[in-house]
């Protein structure tokens, strides 16, 4: 709908509202008759015959006369009783002074104003949302205004209400059957001039009618306006009736439960609200007898129009008609069944009550009554949950699987845990054929399957599928509805022998999927209640899925961070203890040699002590430039190794011999136990020589007052085990695993000794692993530590 057609209908609408409230609230000086004269025609069964000089002759004469008369003014009535007159005199009374206020015709316009606009807001694209909401806006003020010649006051301001009233009660019956008409699956051309012409002739009538009378204070005038407003009536019950007969002929006509319900939502609010007022009150009154119920309580139930109307417009889904209605009527025998017993019970505990306790009746009332509604309680919502699964266990079913299945699927963190479980769901609750579920990732404009389930092939060949669709894919055959239906790909469903393709609405681009459907076991087509089970579990499923790839990726990012902090950490600590690891044995070196350089050594026993600690420093700065550089070739990957065969014993000598000096100026007591038999292995001599050097030195490192090493050799069947033991800090069980890992050192070795970067053991063990051993500790805190390299024999 166009911008200025919209805004031009809801300012329109707005000053409707206004004279319908004006209107409105001129009714509170709505004259009537004097109290005593009511009770004089009643009680002798008389008739009032004249008022001042105007004599009565149609029932609709009092409309007339009562707005030309002044409240508080003495006037002259005739009353004639068994062919007597009697004359009385009396003063003109405010209606509603006698009587309640009609406040429900207020709501029931309200109301409809209210709903009009909603809807028309919502739909206003929609040709039977405008019409429902012109039809609304004539339908309120009537109902809210009641009458024009009610509103009538010495002021000219008073018949804009009466004009807007006329304009609106003439109008009202065209729009219901132009909206009707709407319904038609097979389109009527009928010409609007044809509907809507006897309403603008209505218009025209009853308008000039009510002018010309109540201008010219004429009571010949105003009897042109009944026999006019006669007429009227019988058009209004006309074309309602054409409009009702329309939607019939529409109800039989239509193909799908949501045309039907629709129009069933339609039919039911007509029904309800106009049958007592047309059946009760307007049709006694064209026929010329007395209605069956008042005005007012006739219109009360005017309110059921806007509401049904609503409902078949913007979402009649979201009350099933048949539902409703046949709930309705179980739960009002059933409720006229308990509330017979809860009377029954209120009044047998009032009696109990007032036999023990001394109070007034109606304290004992109350009390009995407060006894009996919570005793009660519990028992109107079993009652409405037997009412739920005797009659209505397909819905009740349906309610049940969808909490159960929500409840959890909330607490799942595996995708493939939560799609079985939606699929073993599905399949208890509607048996079906065939179901599968196909979730994909979309990265670079591919598509990366994820999850497949029920038969990944068959599901992959849905090639053809676009994703982006937010409808439903159907064969026509499948379904009982049309309303959210793309029936394009049928021919390519039939092909691959399924029924329905759902759409996994995902809110992130980054995943698309789809669940698919085969037959109903029972061979019945796919109902509304089936589609909306399906279609809610299967948004479920897609916020579920998204929740859990969220939680991992928040998982992963924080192992990320975590990770990436931890390398920064280690990354410090390495250039630290680089730095010191390097400059201790480089100032140690250049000490040494100057204090050689200078020449004030000349004890040569004194001069081979410098030289060896120069050796030994030199040593062990190249043992620790060797393992930063195999370090980072194992971090390449791009280590090698040189096998030849080898004495082990000899590598251990070796390995041993570079310690020496250290152990003797440190006070260690180095014990080796060799066996005597030379033991060959296919190894890398310089490897397995790093390897044991490091495991020394860390033996040295770590131990604190008990200074024994002990390097052995085992040979056993089926391995050659190599062991160095200490008597140093021992290492915590849990450490055990992560003391292999680079840059890693616990707590206490870093305290003891702050000299190392972490990065021995793993190459010790990437040593081994590279000869298919592998490297074993046994350690106890404060008791030492054994390593074993193990070495597979040929």
């Amino acid at each position: 709908m166009k911008k200025i057609p919209f805004l031009l209908s809801l300012v329109a609408g707005f000053f409707i509202i206004l004279i319908s409230i004006y209107g409105f609230s001129l009714l509170r000086k709505r004259r009537g008759l004097p109290l005593e004269i009511k009770d004089l025609i009643q009680k002798k069964d008389a008739k009032l015959v004249q008022i001042d000089d105007t004599r009565i002759e149609r029932k609709m004469d009092f409309e007339f006369i009562l707005s030309q008369k002044t409240v508080g003014k003495q006037s002259t009535f005739i009353i004639e009783a068994d062919d007597k007159k009697e004359k009385k005199e009396a003063k003109f009374v405010y209606y509603y002074s006698q009587r309640f206020f009609p406040l429900i015709y207020l709501l029931i316009g309200i109301f409809s104003f209210i709903i009009a606009i909603v809807v028309f807001l919502l739909r206003a694209e929609d040709a039977r949302a405008r019409i429902y909401y012109w039809a609304s806006f004539a339908f309120a003020p009537a109902v809210i205004i009641s009458g024009g010649f009610y509103c009538l006051r010495k002021d000219w301001l008073s018949y804009i209400p009466g004009i807007l009233y006329y304009f609106c009660y003439a109008l009202a019956p065209a729009l219901l059957l132009h909206f009707s008409l709407l319904f038609s699956k097979t389109k009527l051309k009928i010409s609007k001039l044809i509907i809507y012409a006897p309403a603008l002739i209505f218009i025209g009538i009853l308008e000039a009618t009510f002018l010309q009378s109540s201008l010219n204070s004429s009571i010949e005038a105003h009897r042109n306006y009944e026999t006019a407003f006669y007429v009227f009536r019988g058009y209004l019950v006309l074309f309602v009736l054409s409009a009702i007969f329309n939607l019939i002929i529409s109800y039989r006509k239509a193909a799908f439960e949501e045309e039907k319900a629709q129009i069933k939502w339609i039919f039911y609010g007509l029904f309800v609200g106009l049958a007592p007022f047309i059946l009760l009150y307007q049709l006694p009154l064209a026929i010329g007898i007395n209605p069956l119920l008042s005005e007012e309580l006739s219109n009360a139930f005017f309110i059921f129009i806007p509401v049904a109307f609503a409902f078949s417009i913007v979402r009649f889904k979201l009350m099933n008609i048949e539902l409703v209605i046949n709930r309705s009527i179980v739960y009002s025998m059933l409720t006229v069944f308990t509330v017979s017993i809860y009377l029954f019970s209120v009044y047998l505990l009032g009696n109990i009550f007032s036999k023990f306790f001394a109070a007034r009746e109606t304290t004992v009332s109350l009390i009995g009554a407060l006894v009996a509604a919570v005793a009660f309680n519990p028992a109107r919502k079993k009652i409405q949950a037997f009412v739920d699964k005797a009659f209505f266990r397909m819905s009740y079913d349906y309610r049940k699987s969808i909490l159960s299945f929500n409840e959890k699927a909330h607490k799942m963190a595996s995708s493939d845990h939560l799609t079985d479980f939606f699929l073993l769901k599905i399949k208890k609750t509607l048996p079906l054929e065939h179901i599968g579920v196909l979730i994909y990732l979309l990265a670079s404009g591919k598509k990366k399957l994820l999850i497949a389930k029920n038969g990944k092939e068959a599901l992959a060949s849905l090639t053809f599928l676009s994703l982006d669709s937010e409808k439903i894919l159907a064969k026509k055959k499948a379904v009982r509805t049309e309303e959210d239906m793309d029936f394009s790909k049928g021919p390519l469903l039939e092909e691959k022998n399924l029924e329905l393709i759902i759409p996994l609405s995902f809110r992130t681009a980054a995943l698309t999927g789809y669940v698919s459907l085969g037959k109903k076991k029972s061979g019945e087509r796919f109902t509304r209640d089936d589609l909306e089970l399906l279609l809610t579990m299967a948004r479920e499923l897609a916020l579920n899925l998204e929740r859990i790839r969220l939680q991992e990726e928040v998982f992963e990012e924080r192992a990320e961070r975590e990770k990436l902090d931890e390398l920064n950490r280690l990354k410090t600590e390495f250039v630290s203890s680089v730095s010191h690891e390097l400059r201790t044995p480089m100032s140690s070196i250049r000490g040494l040699a100057e204090v050689l350089q200078t020449g004030k050594i000349k004890d040569k026993a004194k001069q081979d002590e410098l030289i060896s600690l120069v050796a030994d420093e030199s040593s062990r700065l190249s043992r620790f430039l060797h393992n930063i550089l195999d370090f980072g070739k194992i971090e390449q990957q791009a280590k090698t190794y040189n096998f030849q065969n080898a004495e082990i014993q000899s590598v251990v000598r070796e390995a041993a011999k570079l310690f020496l000096y250290r152990l003797e100026s440190d006070g260690f007591v180095l014990q080796t136990n060799l066996p005597e038999e030379p033991l060959f292995l296919e190894i890398d001599k310089d490897a397995v020589k790093q390897a044991l050097t490091n495991l020394i030195d860390n033996a040295i490192k770590y131990s604190s007052d008990k200074k024994d090493i002990m390097i052995q050799v085992l040979d056993k069947e089926k391995q050659v085990e190599i062991q160095v033991k200490d008597k140093g800090l021992g290492i915590p069980s849990k450490e055990r695993e992560k003391i292999f890992e680079g840059f890693y050192r616990h707590a206490e070795a870093s305290r003891h000794s702050p000299k190392g970067v972490g990065l021995g053991l793993k190459i010790v063990k990437h040593i081994m692993e590279a000869h298919k051993g592998e490297i074993k500790v046994e350690s106890r805190p404060s008791k030492g530590s054994t390593f074993s390299l193990i070495f597979p024999k040929p």
